[in-house]
């Protein structure tokens, strides 16, 4: 039984997500969201095709993995992880409802202080229902490909990482576990493809 949607389905859950967003959010937000799903809908698929992996299945999971980011948090109090993974789990889609959940917690056992601008309820479930899962190749390779995607452009995560600061003024020592986490699933991933990723997708570091 497949819990992933076939491209045609998830591409029209991506513009049925576009154009609820739209209704809310300003165009530049709006092109953000568009090219960040876009581009690591792409990269998922070309890094899953070197390494035996669904390809179709890595673009798909790509492409959806911000599907609640459709939702205001601000009106819904609710945040996009949990509203992805709840949407997704009515609709049958428990593939790509996990992805809503673990793309954004490359570290299991997170602590609640680097994740404060969500509510503390969905940081508390999110938890405790990635503390059951066990991370695969699909939950490392969203993970990682969401690292590579910053505005409009494709960037190493240490360029990403450096940009996250400067927008919310964190300081080093707070993104120090996104840092780790995503050089253990580029190194991962490296090795599983034989190659460079950043060559792979033409990353400058």
């Amino acid at each position: 039984m497949t819990t992933c949607p076939d491209i045609k389905t998830a591409v029209r859950l991506w513009v049925k997500s576009i154009d609820v967003m739209s209704e809310w959010i300003l165009g530049q937000y709006l092109r953000e969201y568009i090219y960040h799903t876009e581009t690591i809908a792409e990269n998922a698929a070309k890094i899953a095709s070197r390494c035996h992996l669904d390809e179709q299945k890595a673009y798909v999971l790509g492409l959806l993995h911000d599907y609640g980011k459709k939702t205001n948090q601000k009106i819904s109090g609710k945040s996009h992880f949990m509203t992805g993974y709840d949407e997704l789990t009515v609709m049958g889609w428990s593939d790509v409802a996990r992805i809503n959940l673990t793309h954004s917690f490359p570290e299991k056992d997170f602590d609640y202080k680097d994740y404060s601008s969500y509510p503390l309820a969905d940081l508390q479930r999110a938890k405790a229902l990635i503390s059951q899962l066990d991370y695969d190749d699909y939950d490392r390779l969203i993970q990682l490909c969401d690292m590579f995607a910053e505005a409009t452009s494709t960037v190493s995560y240490q360029k990403r990482l450096q940009r996250i600061r400067e927008r919310y003024g964190l300081k080093e020592e707070q993104t120090i576990v996104l840092e780790r986490k995503a050089a253990e699933n580029k190194a991962y991933f490296d090795a599983k493809c034989g190659c460079d990723i950043y060559d792979l997708l033409r990353i400058e570091y």
